[in-house]
């Protein structure tokens, strides 16, 4: 057993260095990370944080279990959206949201009506994967660093960019058809 932790050991060694030499030899900059990409435990974060806050918001209230609500996290920022029967509820979802562990800032989107029809969360699904095709077919963007969201027509657009970059996704999602409203949710890099 030690032989073998020994030789993994070593072997993971060889790896590592034979990965910095080879990016040494590509580049004679500095190296930096990408600033508008998260790392791949925050998204394991953003995943955590999107089932424990909403299981958290419909422990919250009885009428909250009932209600259709949607969490959406990108880099520890949280965007409640769906429909609510009341503002107690929108409140007490948003103060529920809020409490969670290292949630960096709240959205919240929820509207005081009654859930929409399955029939309308099939358009608003159609309606996502057209602005993200729109958006990976667009070469300067990079369509990675975005999420999209759609509720009742409202297309949500969260994601770390730059402000031009802003501006090109915003115009790409309220130039695609069945778009009545878009929201940013965008955190900026520069």
């Amino acid at each position: 057993m030690t032989r073998t932790w020994l030789i993994l050991i070593i072997f993971t060694s060889i790896l590592v260095n034979g990965c910095t030499s080879a990016i040494h030899a590509v580049t004679s900059e500095p190296i930096q990370p990408d600033p508008a990409k998260t790392s791949i435990g925050t998204d394991l974060d953003d995943l955590q944080m999107d089932t424990l806050i909403g299981v958290n918001i419909k422990k919250a209230h009885p009428q909250l279990e009932r209600a259709h609500v949607n969490v959406h996290t990108y880099n520890k920022i949280v965007l409640l959206t769906g429909e609510v029967p009341s503002t107690d509820m929108r409140t007490l979802a948003g103060e529920t949201a809020r409490a969670f562990r290292g949630v960096r800032q709240v959205y919240n989107e929820l509207e005081i009506q009654g859930a929409t029809s399955f029939l309308a969360r099939t358009n608003d699904s159609w309606i996502s994967t057209k602005v993200k095709s729109k958006l990976v077919a667009n070469r300067e963007i990079k369509s990675g660093n975005t999420k999209v969201i759609t509720e009742n027509s409202v297309v949500y657009l969260m994601g770390l960019v730059t402000r031009q970059q802003a501006d090109a996704i915003s115009h790409i999602a309220s130039n695609t058809r069945g778009v009545r409203k878009v929201v940013r949710v965008f955190e900026y890099i520069d």
